[in-house]
């Protein structure tokens, strides 16, 4: 619960997600110490009407089921401004997956359209998404701006030292054997080129085809959001690795690796996909690549033959994400764009 502001919001729907933490949380958190607008959270089961009557504006995150959008209801027949806060796709998800059967299950699926067309605003972080959803379900209102870096939880870290001159290329999170397809040869191609001048870091997955070899290392992902981004700045890699799949899906993604790559100080390399290409330049704070097995080892190899071109795109990285990607941004993005609207 923040201090009560000058507004009161009440948030429902799942905490327990690095979404909410980098979307919701975080910027809540800084408003609420600014005495700007308190707030309270709820799940989807537990809404009592007493607290949507005591808020001046709702907010709904992820949720697709039915009691869930009769909180809806009853908070736009109190006139409280509603927002529908979403990450993902649902309808994208492919319905042969555990978690796409669960957004296609038919109530879930009717629910989450509902959503999209009742809510006073759609909040969404990628323009992309934007764009497909007004041309397909006609939100009243749509709002898109990205999540948050909590840069005051890498304050005092230290990068991990280095005992040799090896070009260190990593990747850390879940499992994308199909995103990483053209990767997993390109990486061939640059152990075969470079051998032990390069060291390869997976935490958290690692494609079987390369697993085992003497250039890459593995260990697990830490699933606490904070201490996963603690991990990733001491990292000290000189190149992230950032694919993507070329679906509807992973199009309406946002850009979350090319926010924390910045804030980490890590090159990164990105798949050439709205995610990214929105905000990505190519040779000034990343590198945008065409998702094929060449477009993936050129760029790796130029990265690793000139340093110059890393320093370059880690400083630019770096300065973005502290000018557009802060706290404090995404904290006057929720203000002026949401809450004053």
């Amino acid at each position: 619960m923040g201090r009560r502001g000058d507004s009161h919001a009440l948030i429902i729907g799942s905490d327990r997600i690095a979404s909410y933490t980098i979307g919701i949380e975080q910027p809540f958190r800084h408003l609420s110490k600014h005495g700007i607008c308190s707030y309270e959270v709820t799940s989807d089961e537990d809404v009592r009407v007493s607290a949507m009557a005591a808020a001046d504006i709702v907010i709904f995150f992820r949720s697709v089921k039915k009691e869930a959008y009769r909180s809806l209801q009853i908070a736009r027949e109190m006139g409280k401004k509603t927002v529908y806060v979403i990450d993902d796709h649902f309808l994208a998800m492919s319905p042969s997956t555990d978690i796409g059967s669960y957004y296609h299950e038919s109530s879930k699926k009717s629910t989450y359209i509902q959503f999209l067309k009742s809510a006073d605003i759609v909040k969404v972080a990628s323009n992309f998404f934007a764009n497909h959803l007004e041309t397909h379900f006609g939100p009243r209102k749509i709002v898109c701006f990205p999540g948050s870096v909590n840069f005051s939880a890498l304050e005092g870290l230290k990068k991990n030292k280095r005992d040799d001159d090896k070009v260190v290329i990593g990747y850390e999170g879940g499992r994308k054997s199909i995103a990483f397809e053209p990767v997993i040869k390109a990486l061939r191609g640059i152990i075969r080129t470079y051998g032990d001048l390069v060291r390869i870091e997976f935490f958290g997955y690692v494609p079987e085809e390369i697993a085992g070899k003497p250039q890459v290392a593995f260990k697990q992902h830490n699933s606490d959001y904070q201490s996963f981004l603690k991990s990733l700045y001491r990292s000290n890699w000189d190149i992230g690795l950032a694919p993507l799949e070329q679906t509807l899906l992973h199009d309406c993604k946002t850009n979350n690796k090319f926010r924390e790559y910045g804030a980490c100080q890590i090159p990164g390399v990105y798949t050439s996909s709205p995610a990214y290409s929105d905000w990505v330049t190519n040779r000034d704070n990343g590198m945008l690549v065409e998702h094929t097995r060449d477009g993936w080892y050129e760029a790796l190899a130029e990265l690793i033959e000139h340093p110059t071109l890393r320093e370059r795109i880690k400083d630019n990285a770096e300065k973005e994400a502290h000018e557009r990607f802060s706290v404090e941004a995404c904290a006057d993005n929720w203000h002026k764009q949401i809450l004053l609207s």
